[in-house]
């Protein structure tokens, strides 16, 4: 009789790990499995899964003693421990109804439907302590503690009492042993389907990212038409093997991999799926599109996006005709969607930010003081009378300052060129201000190696010649470079009186005009390097410094390249 039990038990629990899964592709258990939604309505859905499960396990069960020796404690705790109250309870209703009209003349009939339903209790208040991937040792206190529960009932309610002692000595221990291990390899299945979905997930995630990095260099000339978009197609094609590859933008279609189109014609799939906003998956049928004809099985649609608008679609269609698309296959074609999407937006990003800062650019060079044009024209003129060689000499130089500072359209120039630009703009300044300008300057050898944001340099020692003189006649203006370690560090300094607590506290200011030309310099330079890059002032009654420091490294690039 045991030997009999022992294997009844086990075919219970093998047909039950069966079942369970099979239930593994119903989407409600996946949801449970990968997380407990509140919506009531899956967690009737999956009540009414396990108290299915608890039927079987009745049907399938060993009748011995006058009693069905089944499984039902393991699907009915496992539907409180996945679900809670609504799931377990219910489903312990259902496989406890069950039992007790599938033999109601049995001495156990009502204590095993009572129990059926406590099963349910005891797995709801477990799943308050639940996890996601719970121990072998939970499970089996769990288990046996509702067998238990279950022996306690049959004390209680079923008669006669010798009838239930005889009972419980034969079946007590292989129900404690086996449903145990039936509960363990339950949720092993559990774990195991789980961690092939997460492992599918993230395998999905990379492929898609790998494919999208590689798709980068393309990505840059935006999604448009142009042979850009077809070698999007190709590495698509070339890194996701088994797809053809169809991209489109709202209109039209630009490129397709593996399948040749006859015409732009816009499929019609793809035009859903954009106008919608979301994944259009086709399982079956044909699709005539010009003279482009394809087989629809396994073809998923799915929008590309730059920032909030839709600027296209991409359609991915298994080579093999016939096949269906699994889960995987939409999974990588969303994510790879959203990677180019992302890779869109950021170089969109970029463009912007890079639009602005020549825009800045520009408008720094506009603010180039129309007062030092003017004040170098009087100059200039008053000469022309008393030294024309020099006058010739100083249009050339003001001719040669303004070519550089208007027309340069480099990202970064030499430090020699930043050089030539103060040199100029001192020989015009020392025609206006006679004698009355000391400038030393501190400079590193070899400056054509050092490269540096252009007109960076000019406007801190205008500054300084501007508001640092000591008196009209007596002006005197530093400017030491200097390389230490990776670092270059650039200081502007005068004698004058320094500036004003106010002044030193508006140079932050965006809207300061007294000192639009020390903001504006600070401004490009953290548009380059950032915070590091920033102008620091220090300033006493007896001068003023401005400096900056850039990274070696960039300053040399040119050179390293």
């Amino acid at each position: 009789m045991s030997d009999s039990l022992l294997v009844s038990l086990l075919l219970n629990i093998s047909l039950l790990t069966l079942a369970a899964t099979l239930m593994m592709e119903l989407k409600p258990l996946r949801a449970f499995l990968y997380r407990a939604p509140d919506d009531w309505r899956l967690q009737l859905m999956l009540a009414a899964l396990f108290g299915l499960l608890a039927t079987l396990s009745t049907y399938c069960g060993f009748n011995a003693y006058g009693a069905n020796i089944n499984t039902r404690v393991i699907s009915v705790t496992a539907a409180g421990l996945l679900g809670g109250p609504v799931a377990g309870i219910g489903a312990g209703l259902i496989g406890g109804i069950h039992r007790y009209f599938y033999a109601p003349g049995s001495f156990t009939a009502l204590a095993c439907s009572v129990g059926t339903v406590t099963f349910g209790v005891i797995g709801s208040l477990g799943s308050r302590f639940f996890r996601r991937q719970p121990s072998r040792l939970f499970l089996v206190g769990i288990t046996v503690i509702g067998e238990l529960c279950q022996t306690v009932w049959l004390f209680l309610l079923a008669r006669p009492v010798s009838a239930v002692v005889e009972l419980e000595l034969h079946i007590l221990l292989p129900k404690l042993v086996v449903n145990s291990a039936g509960m363990v390899l339950l949720f092993s299945i559990f774990s195991r389907f789980r961690q092939s979905r997460t492992d599918e997930m993230i395998e999905s995630q990379s492929d898609s990212m790998y494919i999208a990095n590689q798709c980068l260099p393309y990505l840059r000339e935006g999604f448009g038409p142009g042979p850009h978009l077809q070698k999007v197609a190709d590495t698509i094609r070339a890194h996701a093997v088994g797809y053809q590859v169809l991209l489109s933008d709202r209109s039209r279609l630009l490129a397709a991999s593996g399948v040749t189109p006859g015409g732009d014609a816009l499929p019609d799939y793809m035009a859903r799926c954009m106008d919608s906003g979301s994944t259009q998956v086709r399982s079956s049928g044909t699709a005539q599109q010009g003279r482009l004809r394809l087989r629809q099985e396994g073809l998923v649609a799915v929008p590309i996006r730059c920032g909030k608008e839709i600027v296209g679609a991409m359609a991915l269609r298994l080579d093999q005709g016939g096949l269906l698309l699994a889960s995987a296959d939409i999974h990588f074609a969303e994510n790879l969607a959203g990677f180019l999407s992302t890779l869109l937006e950021l170089n969109n990003l970029d463009r912007e930010i890079e639009l602005r800062r020549q825009a800045e650019f520009r408008a720094f060079q506009a603010q180039i003081d129309p007062h030092f044009f003017f004040n170098a024209l009087n100059t200039i003129s008053a000469l022309c009378r008393t030294d024309p060689d020099k006058a010739r000499s100083l249009l050339l130089v003001l001719a040669d300052y303004y070519r550089q500072t208007l027309t340069i359209n480099e990202d970064f120039v030499t430090l020699t060129t930043e050089l030539q630009n103060v040199n100029n703009y001192l020989t015009i300044a020392q025609a206006r201000f006679v004698n009355a300008i000391y400038f030393t300057a501190v400079l590193p050898k070899d400056t054509d190696r050092f490269r540096m944001p252009p007109l960076i340099i000019q406007p801190l020692v205008e500054n300084a010649v501007r508001h640092g003189g000591v008196s009209v006649d007596d002006r005197r203006v530093e400017l030491r470079i200097v390389q230490t370690g990776g670092c270059l560090e650039i200081a502007v300094t005068d004698w004058g009186k320094g500036f004003p607590a106010d002044v030193l506290s508006s140079l932050a200011d965006p809207d300061n005009k007294r000192y639009s030309g020390l903001f504006n310099v600070d401004k490009r330079l953290r548009s380059v390097y950032g915070a590091e890059g920033r102008l620091r002032v220090s300033s006493t009654p007896a001068g003023s410094t401005v400096r900056f420091t850039i990274p070696a490294g960039e300053a040399e690039k040119e050179e390293t390249a």
